[in-house]
């Protein structure tokens, strides 16, 4: 098995379809890159927290050139792509003008719609080839991220590897999620080994209890495509979870980051850390709450809230996805930014040119980093993380394109076409009207 493949026999994958698979893989190297220049430049007493930042402006500079180049296209649906940065251009800038820091939330707003205006361009003019080698790439570009972030928890302090533990389970989610997709069932096994070992040894209780909610589309893919299959799917999934909890495994898995990380001062483990993890992340979610009826439009795009919640809560943010999104956004703009993204599912769902093992992938993946987003601070607007690039272009590709199969759609069924008709041989002449 090569670390990189390129394609199947069957598959030609072009110049452009090619230029999105290496950007993703030089986008997964240079997070990596990131992850170990962060470390450098901390023991120099450079302060290093937003280097996430850099990185995206890196990539979103590349991306730009690389638009400027691309000739002009057009989507199959390009009223979807005018409304959908339409109604996102209006949340933005009401954002903007109500927010805490409004120079951060407008960066980080023209960031997002340069890469979403990039990615689109770019991706519009591929056939949709690329989807089948990324979707094999990605279990070994996980991984790549997975290691540097195992690696740095050994030069970090207890406080910054508690948080790499938690960060570690997240892409043994994503490795896990991504390897059921492999072409063989031996790579398969493999990657969902990878992932299981990489969720165990994170310690983090949010990997662990996001496996049934990731596991949700595939099953009910795998019982459309094939029934006996995905009841065995969830039959295993069930027998797995009821030995692990019966068994010292879970009882070793909470103590994992035992002395990894303190609050106020006092390490904590085992069921004790599992219980005073579930209370303070419910008192977040009551603080949070509380911090939205008194901003109801919102705080701003980035990180505004954090030093408020700091004082108020000694936590710098929600750790949950979505009450993060409802203190930055508002309720207006996250009830927008909700109906939006449900158009988008929707359209995906009704999309028939997208293969359904695809459809498949997309939604575990998106399940994937939902069910992790319940516990931490992961928001699908922050691209300040490698998977979100990833989600990104998928939606924006699967929404906008309908170029996915690599088949041509048949035209009508009464049209002969040259593979209808045998040579040497003329196509019927259409009878007149009143003719039996």
């Amino acid at each position: 098995m090569l670390p990189f493949p390129q394609s199947n026999q069957a598959t030609k994958i072009g110049k452009n379809d090619r230029w999105v698979v290496n950007y993703l893989t030089f986008a997964a190297c240079l997070f990596v890159f990131g992850y170990f220049a962060t470390h450098f430049l901390s023991g120099r007493g450079i302060n290093s927290d937003y280097y996430t930042e850099g990185i995206v402006v890196f990539l979103a500079m590349i991306l730009f050139l690389k638009a400027l180049a691309v000739p002009t296209v057009r989507f199959a649906h390009a009223e979807r792509g005018l409304l959908l940065m339409a109604l996102m251009l209006v949340v933005s800038l009401v954002n903007i003008l109500v927010s805490w820091n409004q120079l951060e939330s407008a960066l980080r707003w023209l960031l997002w719609f340069g890469m979403v205006g990039c990615l689109s361009r770019v991706s519009a003019n591929t056939d949709g080839t690329w989807i089948e080698v990324i979707i094999r790439r990605l279990p070994f570009l996980f991984f790549l991220i997975y290691i540097s972030i195992i690696t740095m928890t050994r030069f970090l302090d207890a406080e910054g590897a508690y948080t790499a533990f938690h960060l570690s389970g997240l892409y043994g989610n994503l490795i896990l999620a991504t390897g059921l997709f492999a072409n063989k069932s031996w790579q398969r096994m493999m990657w969902s080994g990878v992932g299981l070992i990489g969720i165990y040894y994170s310690g983090a209780g949010g990997a662990l209890f996001c496996i049934p909610i990731m596991f949700i589309p595939f099953i009910l893919y795998s019982t459309s495509s094939m029934p006996a299959k995905g009841l065995m799917v969830a039959f295993v999934l069930m027998i797995g979870a009821l030995f692990f909890f019966e068994s010292e495994l879970f009882s070793s898995f909470l103590n994992i980051k035992a002395g990894a990380g303190s609050v106020g001062g006092f390490s904590y483990s085992g069921l004790d850390r599992l219980e005073r993890s579930k209370d303070m992340r419910l008192e977040l979610i009551q603080y949070g709450l509380n911090l939205v009826k008194e901003n109801p439009m919102g705080t701003g795009l980035g990180h505004t809230y954090y030093e408020d919640m700091s004082r108020g809560a000694g936590v710098s943010h929600a750790h949950n996805g979505t009450i993060s999104m409802l203190i930055e956004l508002g309720v207006p703009g996250f009830m927008m930014a909700l109906c939006l993204m449900l158009w988008m599912f929707l359209g995906i769902l009704r999309n028939k040119s997208v293969d359904s093992s695809v459809r498949a992938f997309y939604f575990t993946y998106f399940f994937t980093i939902f069910g992790r987003s319940l516990s931490e601070n992961y928001t699908p607007l922050d691209l300040g993380n490698y998977f979100n690039y990833v989600f990104l272009i998928f939606s924006g590709y699967l929404f906008l394109n309908d170029r996915v199969r690599r088949q041509p759609v048949a035209g009508p069924r009464f049209a002969p076409t040259r593979m209808m008709v045998r040579p040497g041989l003329r196509p019927p002449l259409p009878r007149p009207m009143g003719v039996r």
